[in-house]
């Protein structure tokens, strides 16, 4: 019997879920055309570098503009993949002209559709190791020397060392006697030990930092921007960067890293000081140090607002130091109205190192701190 009849009130409950419908163009997409899929197909991208791509598009061609501020631990969080792989990445796509970049190496990133300008991917040379003696050395930029009569060394393509005094593409350190290439190997390790880093593991750190140099054109140089580097993070705050490990820096690569916006802690503590009421505590720029919360809470905060766009409008909140100033004023102002603030037991509890969470932020300026 098929047809049943229930009384009021006993009805069977009716499963009206409908099924995923799956993604759908009302949703959003991008428009690409043939030529440019066909030319990434040629393209030969490596590991991360196609999935960068596609999401350098999705960011920009789908949203309508030609290139956006898109920091690679963002592009790495929202990929899954590791920050290094993605700046080394983006690096090499920069290189190959697939993407560009406006301004400086903090400005926005964007697609190069022009797909005849992109240049051909980097080879690197590998150096293989012989165990047979006598099968000749191997020379560390990869070129393997043997034995002419047992007096001189010979490189492969019958070049003596001689003749290699004015080769362009040999590194400053390749050519040099054992005693002076240790000596500025030396010194310009002692330079990079004294950047900052924690002082421990100094003789692994060595072995890598010389490694590192080996076959580089400039080690001077190569040098010098390692310690700006760590120099700049130090001093930015990058939290637990001060207790990094010298070789760790080395073996991840660190200075690829995105460099952290420059947060202006000045001009914000200024600002708390001006807008909140009197008995409310005051901050003093000596004492809002690197190694303090706040500071570190601050930095983190004022790099997400200005660099990872909201969901609702594509932007971040601010792109601009002035108008990140100006935001975080209207912040302690409304947080000055609030009623709690106003009774002076508020100084136990109301601190800039509190205000100036990402969340607390947010709240503070949706008026949900009452």
């Amino acid at each position: 019997m098929t047809n049943l009849a229930y009384l009021p009130g006993h009805e069977p409950d009716q499963d009206r879920r409908e099924a995923p419908r799956g993604p759908q163009l009302e949703n959003g997409y991008v428009r690409v055309s043939h030529e440019v899929m066909r030319a990434l197909g040629r393209a030969r991208l490596r590991g991360t570098e196609y999935p960068i791509v596609l999401f350098v598009i999705d960011e920009t061609w789908g949203w309508h503009v030609k290139h956006k501020v898109l920091r690679t631990n963002y592009i790495a969080r929202e990929l899954g993949i590791p920050q290094t792989k993605a700046s080394e990445a983006v690096a090499e796509l920069i290189r190959r002209g697939v993407l560009y970049r406006v301004g400086d190496s903090q400005g926005p990133i964007g697609f190069n559709k022009h797909h005849e300008q992109w240049k051909p991917k980097s080879s690197a040379t590998k150096t293989v190791k012989r165990a047979n003696p006598e099968s000749g050395m191997i020379h560390h930029n990869g070129e393997r020397l043997v034995h002419e009569n047992g007096e001189r060394l010979v490189h492969e393509n019958g070049e003596s060392n001689k003749d290699r005094k004015d080769r362009k593409d040999i590194t400053p350190l390749s050519d040099q006697s054992d005693e002076a290439s240790h000596l500025e190997l030396e010194s310009l390790f002692n330079e990079f030990w004294q950047a900052g880093l924690r002082k421990d593991g100094k003789k692994p750190a060595k072995e890598k930092f010389i490694r590192l140099l080996a076959g580089n054109p400039d080690p001077a140089a190569f040098t010098q921007r390692l310690i700006d580097d760590i120099k700049i993070r130090l001093e930015a705050g990058v939290p637990g960067f001060d207790k990094l490990h010298p070789k760790t820096y080395l073996n991840q690569k660190r200075w690829l890293d995105d460099l952290p916006e420059h947060c202006p802690h000045a001009a914000i503590i200024e600002a708390w000081n001006t807008e909140m009421p009197a008995h409310i505590e005051k901050i003093s720029p000596e004492d809002w140090t690197p190694d303090s919360h706040g500071f570190q809470a601050l930095a983190s905060a004022w790099e997400k607002f200005k660099t990872i766009p909201r969901a609702s409008t594509g932007k971040p909140v601010f792109t601009e130091e002035s108008d990140g100033i100006a935001f975080y004023r209207e912040v302690f102002r409304r947080l000055a109205q609030v009623d709690r603030i106003q009774r002076e037991d508020a100084a136990r509890w109301c601190r800039l190192s509190w205000a100036v969470k990402q969340g607390e932020t947010v709240k503070i300026f949706k008026g949900e701190v009452a």
